[in-house]
């Protein structure tokens, strides 16, 4: 079965090649007529050239990074892209067919739109890199194109110069008018601030405000009252010494002895005991002093208590030395008297003094009191005043913040202004100048002569097969079994004539040299245009 199928496909295969054999000239016919046709339009195509210059934009200025921070810092890589994408604008195109002498030929403003539609698609902006641009311009003159690309190259330089120079001036002119008005506004905050200070002095923040006297009312409130509480402590305590000291003392005097009228007196008795006890009331004094400010560990607070306690222990021997001598019997000729106890009236001094300074202390405290509740019956107008006046400060603060913020953007905008027109902080780079080779760019003759070529053979042999598609006659005995259902009885082959085969001879012979002309034909074509093509 499957031998079969290959017999009865390659009996199709030579069927359809002899149909296309016999239809031979038809396929010469297309071939020709469709190569004479494509050369001929080939032949008039006019020749395209391309004009190209690449820029190189060189923003890397030292200049640059040395003013970051002091002047505006325009971002010079978004303008350069920005001017690539808006070079092809309509006032950019007007300006390139104005400058290349292209609007010569141009009587009415449609031959004008024309011509600017025209520009736009023949011209091409591409970034090879961040800062590396290409300009191309394609058409059939290439001094024109030459001439429009080194205008394209004028107009992308000075249009980024001047944008960037127009963009600081309106700037710098914005800021002007926004000082002047924030000027204004500062001077009215301040000339209110100075009418409700004044109005309000006193009450406000500062070092002689409402809440500065009242804290230093309450200190000196305080600081007094500590004061009353420790004299009174200091008062109760030499209450308490004097109620334990003897207001006189006794002295006993000898009696006389032979020197006529004079007495021999031997001063007060137990006068080593007053000395002794007045000794210790002094130290017990000076220790409480002493205790208020150290403590009891402190060198001096130890020592003073070895001290007292000597002095104590003296006191207790000289007690008992005057004790005994009271019970000795006296000399009936001796003088008993008393006196006043020194260290009482020492004491009762101390007291006195304490008295005196408790009144006085007093008298502070009521002053003190009175001070103090006086700014208290203040208290009720002040957060008022204080809420309108952080509300006026805070007022004046933004508008200052403002202005000095716009003062210090105008000095920046200023250097950077200086910095643009005296300095060059973008450099254009001519990597390669506008010029427009010899050679056309287009059209790519030697490849479409070819081309055509090969389309007419395929048109050709594509007609041929047409043909024989549509024959609708009967070219085998197969076809035949199947067209009709009756038994086929046979064939009768063809039968040659004289002279028959040597007329398809000749007829063979005849479609070679058709065809082999047809190839000589494109070898003087492609031949004429290897040589006619400009070159460099």
């Amino acid at each position: 079965m499957v031998a079969g199928n290959n017999l009865l496909s390659k009996a199709m295969i030579m069927a359809q090649a002899r149909a296309l054999w016999r239809r031979r000239w038809y396929a010469a016919l297309v071939a020709w007529i469709f190569c004479l046709t494509g050369w001929a339009y080939v032949a008039i195509l006019p020749n395209i050239y391309q004009a190209k210059t690449r820029i190189y934009v060189d923003t890397d200025s030292m200049l640059r990074p040395l003013m970051r921070g002091i002047a505006v810092d325009s971002n010079v890589l978004s303008v350069v892209d920005m001017m690539q994408r808006t070079l092809l604008s309509r006032p950019n195109l007007q300006k390139v067919i104005h400058m290349a002498d292209l609007d010569l030929k141009s009587r009415s403003p449609g031959e004008t739109e024309d011509l600017i539609s025209d520009l736009r698609t023949r011209v091409g902006v591409a970034g090879e890199t961040h800062n590396l641009f290409t300009l191309t311009y394609t058409g059939p003159n290439r001094e024109v194109a030459t001439k429009v690309i080194q205008s394209l190259l004028t107009v992308f330089v000075e249009s980024n110069l001047g944008s960037s120079r127009q963009d600081m001036v309106t700037a710098q002119t914005f800021i002007d008018q926004q000082l002047n008005d924030y000027s204004r506004q500062l001077d009215e905050a301040e000339k209110r601030m100075a009418e409700f200070q004044t109005k309000n002095l006193g009450f406000l923040p500062g070092d002689n405000n409402y809440s500065t006297k009242l804290d230093l009312a309450k200190a000196e409130l305080t600081k007094t009252q500590a004061e009353l509480d420790e004299t009174t402590r200091q008062r109760d305590e030499l209450q308490k010494q004097l109620a334990g000291v003897p207001q006189t003392i006794d002295t006993v005097s000898a009696a006389p002895i032979g020197f006529g009228n004079a007495a021999l007196s031997f001063g007060p008795a137990g006068d080593s005991s007053m000395d002794a006890t007045l000794r210790v009331a002094q130290l017990e004094q000076k220790l409480k002093d002493m205790l208020q400010t150290y403590t009891d560990q402190f060198p001096d607070v130890v020592r003073l208590k070895k001290q007292l306690a000597q002095a104590k222990q003296d006191a207790a021997e000289d007690q008992a030395k005057a004790g005994k001598s009271d019970t000795e019997p006296t000399d009936p000729r001796a003088v008993h008297s008393s006196a006043p106890n020194p260290v009482y009236e020492q004491l009762q001094l101390q007291f006195v003094a304490h008295e005196t300074s408790l009144a006085s202390l007093n008298a502070r405290v009521q002053r003190n009191q009175s001070d103090v509740e006086h700014w208290q019956s203040l208290a009720r107008s002040v957060p008022e005043i204080g809420a309108q006046m952080s509300k006026l400060t805070r007022d004046y603060n933004t508008i200052r913040h403002s202005y000095d913020e716009l003062l210090s953007r105008k000095e920046a905008a200023k250097i950077g202004n200086d910095l643009e027109t005296q300095t060059q902080t973008i450099q254009f780079r001519v990597i390669d100048p506008p010029d427009a080779p010899p050679v056309p760019v287009a059209p790519k003759r030697v490849l479409l002569v070819s081309a055509i070529l090969g389309a007419a053979i395929v048109a050709g042999a594509a007609f041929a097969f047409f043909l024989a598609q549509i024959d609708d006659s009967v070219k085998t005995l197969s076809e035949l079994r199947e067209i009709f259902a009756v038994p086929v009885l046979g064939a009768i082959s063809i039968v040659s004539m004289p002279g028959q085969k040597r007329r398809n001879r000749i007829q063979s012979l005849s479609f070679v040299l058709t065809c082999l002309t047809l190839v000589i034909a494109y070898g003087g074509i492609l031949s004429a245009v290897l040589i006619l093509q400009p070159h460099v």
